[in-house]
């Protein structure tokens, strides 16, 4: 067997969920397994015929017997056709961990065969493999999501296996189904770094790299050879390449989904011909990231810079009535560098244009009714005709007349229409009379 004890692919993270999901296998082991095999086995309570009569295990098996001893050989499976064993419960607590058959859907044994094993070789086998695949896998992902993808494949791997053999009986054990779940992501996240193996040959080990795509065909590989050899009869090496298929799908979504970073040197990228900086999926990734980053912060941002503007409005309030103009000005501006949608509430700016021009602040007032003529409906046309009277007195006749030429006279009233013709001949008398402006 080749075996797995450590890889060249970069880690991040250490392997705390890897060491602890090895620490509570080995736990439940000496707690639940030791002596199961020997007391587990389903014992058949009696069978059942076609019409559904009971029939005791003594009478088939005197039956059985008999056709042995008169050379009815070839009439035993035709025989035994006829009847279904139904078995008995166990006594034994302990098999309620185990991912039983044919008992119906079981939830809890989804999660709890996965730390049951059948002896101490099967125990320490699958840790090996957990060990080498959970360095690669946590040193990328981190602890808390590898252990949530360990344990959810695993999870579904057992739902699916009890829904398949719902109509069969037995039980299986152990973790290799989550761990062949495992291997597919390796396989998908790092084909091009290597593990450090050993071999054992004639009692004697061998050292040496295999790169993961090589050890994960040669593991499939003999698992399927092995499968087709069995008659594709269900058994370990089934439940192997289930797992295996179920984590296949998984690998690719985290990797399209950026939620593992591969640097581009993942299976995607090199079966593609770019890598690392190249690659459309490393690119993807980390555009990925970036929107999840600031999805993740934006909530946070949002509302400080709502609670910033909250606050700020209420000093705005407060400055206009004690008449600090200058100071409610300066802290709308403050909010509007830091929010460019946030914007006067008409009742603020309407009062402060108001007592600006009061107190024959014009120059202040006159960028603020633009701002007013801009952000709202209400009072826009005397605003307008105000704009118009602050610039003829301001000897500007021309930027006047520029700017009622760019009033539409369909949304005017007849009086509006009038007033503006006044004013357009008091900005002509202007020109005429010589006034110089400058822009």
């Amino acid at each position: 067997m080749l075996i797995p004890y450590s890889t060249d692919a970069p880690i991040y993270h250490y392997p705390i969920a890897t060491v602890t999901m090895i620490v509570i296998n080995v736990l439940f082991f000496f707690a639940f397994c030791v002596g199961l095999q020997e007391s587990s086995s389903d014992q058949i309570d009696h069978f059942t015929d076609k019409t559904g009569r009971k029939v005791e295990p003594t009478e088939v098996y005197e039956r059985l017997e008999k056709m042995t001893v008169e050379g009815k050989e070839d009439e035993l499976e035709t025989y035994m056709d006829q009847f279904t064993p139904v078995f008995s419960e166990s006594s034994d607590w302990r098999e309620q961990l185990l991912l039983q058959y044919g008992k119906g859907f079981r939830p809890w044994q989804w999660f709890t065969n996965m730390f049951m094993h059948a002896d101490l070789g099967h125990l320490i086998g699958n840790m090996i493999f957990l060990w080498a695949f959970g360095l690669v896998l946590e040193g990328k992902m981190g602890w808390l999501m590898f252990s949530s993808v360990y344990i959810g494949m695993g999870v579904f791997q057992a739902m699916l296996e009890q829904t398949l053999m719902f109509f069969a009986s037995g039980a299986s054990l152990g973790a290799s189904g989550a761990i062949f779940s495992l291997l597919a992501l390796v396989i998908i996240f790092a084909p091009l770094n290597s593990f450090e193996t050993m071999l054992w040959i004639v009692l004697r080990p061998f050292f040496f790299e295999t790169p993961i795509l090589v050890f994960g065909g040669i593991y499939l590989g003999l698992n399927l050879t092995f499968f087709y050899l069995s008659g594709a009869e269900y058994g370990t090496e089934a439940l192997h390449l289930i797992g295996f298929f179920v984590g296949i799908p998984v690998g690719f979504f985290m990797l399209t989904q950026g939620y593992v970073d591969c640097e581009g040197y993942d299976i995607i990228s090199h079966y593609s011909g770019k890598k690392g900086k190249a690659s459309k999926v490393g690119k993807k990734q980390r555009k990925l990231r970036e929107v999840k980053r600031e999805e993740k912060e934006a909530p946070k941002h949002q509302i400080d810079q709502g609670q910033v503007r909250v606050t700020l409005a209420k000093q705005i309030d407060q400055a206009i009535e004690e008449g600090n103009l200058d100071l409610a000005v300066a802290l709308q501006n403050k909010i509007a560098a830091n929010n460019p949608g946030a914007n006067w509430s008409q009742p603020q700016l309407a009062n402060v244009i108001q007592r600006y021009l009061k107190e024959k602040q014009v120059e202040k007032a006159e960028p603020l009714i633009e701002r007013h003529i801009e952000l709202f409906e209400v009072h826009r046309f005397p605003l307008q005709m105000k704009l118009v009277k602050i610039w003829l007195q301001a000897q500007r006749p021309r930027h006047a007349l520029r700017y009622m030429k760019g009033l539409n006279p369909a949304f005017m009233s007849d009086a509006e229409k009038t007033e503006i013709q006044k004013l357009a001949e008091y900005a002509k008398q202007q020109i005429r009379s010589g006034v110089l402006e400058i822009e």
